[in-house]
């Protein structure tokens, strides 16, 4: 079976986040799709998927600060 490896990112993006920021998978959701977060991932994977987890969600975070304000 192929595998997309954009949606094995997301997947591991979205189980760092959640083990990094101790919230649930709905959160997550509502927090990521509030944000454009997927589209975001998939946009920038090429210099996101070099990274380790704890970077990217750093990353993510700036973004949500940014957006937010």
């Amino acid at each position: 079976m192929k595998t997309n490896i954009k949606n094995d990112f997301l997947i591991f993006v979205i189980e760092e986040y959640k083990f990094l920021e101790n919230i649930s998978s709905d959160e997550i959701m509502n927090v990521f799709s509030e944000y454009q977060i997927f589209d975001y991932i998939i946009k920038h994977y090429e210099a996101l998927h070099v990274m380790g987890g704890r970077a990217i969600v750093d990353d993510i975070r700036l973004l949500i600060e940014k957006k937010s304000s």
